[in-house]
């Protein structure tokens, strides 16, 4: 497990034990801080990494298996860091590929995952610039790799993903 808390230097365990690494070692690119709403359930939420000066900056994950099922996890939460209240949005890729665009607000957290097999041995996750007035940035990154056989799909270039998350039968957060 590779769980990246964007925007701090150091390491840390949250309350439920999961060992978080600050995020110098995975990109050289853009400027650290902490949002100013810090209302989040999760506290790897309350930093962020946000790019001002480039169109597209990169996560390099290196030493993961190639052709083994990983999730990708990518968690955004806005928070007002800039003190502007106008939540950004702009595009998410991994390995070179459009994910998705995001769209963030000012006091809600999103995330994307996609499960997919690396053709190389390592995982790139951009954000990328879509309009000059937008600043990128990402919150957190967290990476696991499957054993074999779970999520198999017909062909290997197969990728899944994230549509919705639903707790059925529950009004208590999962």
């Amino acid at each position: 497990f590779l769980n990246i808390d964007c925007g701090e230097a150091g390491n840390h365990s949250n309350r439920l034990g999961i060992n978080w690494v600050g995020d110098d070692g995975y990109t050289k690119a853009g400027k650290a801080t902490q949002v100013r709403n810090s209302d989040t359930y999760d506290p790897e939420l309350n930093s962020l990494r946000y790019f001002p000066s480039q169109k597209k900056s990169c996560y390099v994950i290196p030493g993961v298996n190639r052709g083994s099922k990983h999730v990708v996890r990518a968690s955004f939460f806005y928070g007002n860091y800039d003190g502007k209240s106008l939540p950004p949005s702009f595009d998410l890729q991994f390995d070179g590929n459009h994910w998705d665009s995001v769209t963030t607000s000012s006091n809600e957290s999103y995330y994307w995952e996609v499960i997919y097999a690396p053709k190389r041995d390592n995982i790139s996750v951009c954000v990328a610039q879509t309009s000059s007035d937008q600043i990128p940035f990402i919150s957190a990154l967290e990476i696991r790799e499957f054993e074999l056989g779970m999520y198999e799909t017909v062909d290997k270039e197969d990728l899944l993903l994230i549509w919705r998350r639903t707790a059925f039968g529950t009004k208590d957060l999962v």
